[in-house]
């Protein structure tokens, strides 16, 4: 871990072993942080969000293109990594690394427009005289909770932000897969971020995590992960006042009417439902079809869901790799059993091999359990029939999360009206769930979050606005 630009071990001199997802061989080992660790790394960055935000913009920004350029220029080694720790397909590794260059520029070149306003007063009387200038300062020291599933792309999204901003960033990566943030983090290091601006602590998110965001001496905290996580996350943050933006889970809809292309339609399921082996919070999982497209719609699926190729993630033709933990699987395998206990149909897999689960179609005939009410994190595909559009817009709002849906219709009108009455941060019109542009303004409505990650909007939410006064300035 890094703390006060010093690589160092844990004060327990513990560490925590990763393994390859796949035959579990170690790949190395990192510090399993403590709560005296974490205060270093506390205490260091106060001073190093100093020195950061006092740094001009544009030498933020070009240090931030920098590593963009280092990232490209490491894609074999880091993408390696990623898929070894993580047990995503290589080509979805390859595929997150580029997107975290890409980020990382992005944040580069909003930053330079990080403009305030000048706002005349005149519109309130007696005000006439004064002038009211505004700019965007750094909120100071920020914690960021990096989740398993995107280690990097999320690393990305909040440590670029906070650093474009001008805030001071302390990363706790997730205890099974965070070497890819340790490359990332001596590449911004290396790039011109001072140490103690950036500091990465490793450890477990009871420890490690629970210190930084309760900690009275941060500014901000931003998480990604479970709802039940993100909660108690609030929670001990809340105490402090401290701000809290919190992307969290999802259970997305994916609907097809009765005018949609089916072939299309079942291309972004497969798509969005294997991505990152279906750990991914806007992966297609509650699937509602017109009753009139149903059955070709199902036979289309079965056959393509069947010819998933799993194994070795590195392998160049691989569909779907191990999930990150036996653990993980065994959650799926026993949320499987229980759809099939309330009812649901297995037409394809449904059987787990240590870390794999094999992709599966469930045929899903009541309107409530578990394969609809909770977030399956794996490659399980859930099918509804539907009698119509409303009444599939009725069910997808009956979630209590609300990330991402997709709609497929070639009719504008019911693409709009969808649109609208969604309850969703985005909905994707012909265009499967994963369906993530980082300008985007992505984020949840009811549990599945707090704020908004995107380029533009996190610089918003990473900054606060200061209003100065020039009393009399503009009198005769």
């Amino acid at each position: 871990m890094s703390i006060g630009g010093q690589t160092r071990d844990s004060a327990s001199g513990e560490v925590i072993e990763i393994r390859d997802k796949f035959d579990g061989h170690l790949i190395g080992t990192v510090p399993a942080g403590t709560i005296a660790d974490a205060q270093d790394a506390l205490d260091a960055a106060v001073a190093g969000a100093e020195t950061w935000s006092a740094t001009p913009a544009f030498r933020r920004a070009a240090i931030l293109k920098a590593a963009a350029a280092q990232i490209r220029a490491d894609r074999a080694q880091l993408s390696a990594m990623l898929s070894a720790e993580n047990g995503k397909t290589i080509a979805d590794a390859r595929l997150e690394i580029d997107t975290t260059a890409r980020i990382f520029d992005g944040f580069a070149e909003e930053s330079l427009r990080l403009f305030g306003q000048t706002i005349p007063l005149d519109i309130q009387d007696g005000l006439q005289s004064d002038l009211m200038l505004t700019v965007r300062e750094p909120l100071g020291v920020m914690v960021g909770i990096v989740p398993f599933n995107f280690p990097a792309e999320l690393y990305a999204h909040k440590v670029g932000a906070a650093l474009a901003a001008g805030n001071a960033m302390i990363v706790k990566p997730p205890e099974d897969d965070p070497i890819v943030t340790v490359m990332l983090t001596e590449i911004l290091h290396r790039a011109g971020v001072p140490g103690a601006a950036l500091q990465l602590v490793t450890g477990y998110g009871h420890v490690v995590g629970a210190h930084l965001a309760g900690s009275p001496d941060i500014a901000a905290v931003t998480f990604t992960g479970s709802t039940a996580v993100g909660a108690v996350i609030a929670a001990t943050a809340g105490r402090n006042v401290v701000r809290v933006f919190l992307e969290l889970s999802g259970n997305d809809a994916f609907i097809v009417c009765d005018d949609a292309d089916v072939a299309t339609a079942v291309d972004h399921a497969v798509a969005g439902r294997t991505y990152a082996n279906g750990q991914v919070c806007v992966a297609t999982k509650r699937i509602m079809v017109v009753q009139s497209r149903y059955q070709e719609f199902v036979d289309r699926l079965r056959e393509r869901v069947a010819a998933l190729r799993v194994g070795d993630q590195r392998g160049e033709t691989t569909d779907v790799g191990p999930l990150i933990s036996v653990e993980a699987a065994r959650t799926v395998e026993r949320q499987i059993h229980e759809a099939v206990e309330q009812g649901a149909r297995v037409l394809v897999g449904g059987t787990r091999r240590g870390a794999f689960i094999d992709p599966t179609l469930l045929e899903i005939d009541t309107r409530v359990g578990i394969a609809t009410d909770e977030e399956i994190f794996g490659p399980v595909f859930s099918v509804l029939a539907v009698d119509n559009l409303d009444e599939a817009i009725e069910l997808a709002n009956a979630s209590q999360f609300g990330l991402n849906a997709a709609v497929f219709t070639n009719d504008v009108t019911q693409a709009i009206r969808a649109g609208r009455r969604i309850k969703a941060g985005i909905v994707s019109v012909n265009g499967g769930n994963t369906y993530r542009p980082d300008v985007a303004a992505f984020g949840g409505y009811k549990k599945s979050g707090l704020g908004r990650e995107g380029v533009a909007y996190t610089l918003d939410e990473f900054t606060q606005v200061k209003s100065i006064v020039l009393r009399g300035v503009l009198a005769d």
